[in-house]
């Protein structure tokens, strides 16, 4: 069986309609004629009881997205770890014997952008912290995260470091809605 009539083959499963599934058959207008000229007949593959082509359309390209933003960071990394409140990061030990000990960490929002950018196994250091954090992720993206200021939602004007973690500590925001305020910032 040649490649071709495999792909036929696959290609008309894919496409056919469910099991018990009938399609709507509406018949031919009463006065329609058909013609097929010459040309139209020489051009036409003769039918072989296998179906047309498959005809896949390229989708548009799309304007590429700057991936070394603070928004696109936390996006990333607040996939990796749960949320902590009130705190930078939250180590926790479950399981009694030392064979059956689990670690997992918890992040806050400042802790899951560096996990964005870093991977997920970097706040596992022993040498992380804040500063550190703060200051890898400032030469990451650009700027400092210690002397942006900005007008937070609340009204507070201050570092966009505090901010976030204000609002993630006093205003109960989500990781997520952190996302959409930077990027409406254009962080």
């Amino acid at each position: 069986m040649s490649t071709r009539v495999k792909l036929a083959n696959i290609a008309a499963r894919l496409f056919a309609p469910p099991p018990g599934h009938s399609l709507p058959i509406t018949p031919p207008p009463q006065n329609h004629i058909t013609e097929r000229s010459a040309a139209s007949a020489a051009t036409c593959p003769p039918q072989s009881g296998l179906p047309g082509p498959v005809i896949i359309d390229m989708p548009t390209p799309v304007k590429p997205v700057d991936t070394a933003t603070l928004s696109n960071y936390l996006r990333i990394g607040r996939t990796y770890h749960p949320l902590c409140r009130h705190a930078f990061i939250e180590k926790q030990i479950t399981g009694y014997y030392h064979y059956e000990q689990r670690v997992t960490y918890k992040t806050c929002a400042v802790a899951a952008a560096y996990a964005g950018a870093f991977g997920p196994q970097s706040i596992e250091r022993p040498d992380f912290s804040y500063s550190m954090a703060l200051w890898r992720l400032s030469q990451k993206v650009g700027y400092d995260l210690n002397t942006l200021i900005v007008h937070g939602p609340t009204g507070r004007r201050q570092p966009v470091a505090e901010e976030m973690m204000q609002l993630v500590d006093e205003n109960h925001w989500t990781r997520e809605g952190l996302v959409e305020w930077l990027e409406s910032l254009g962080l």
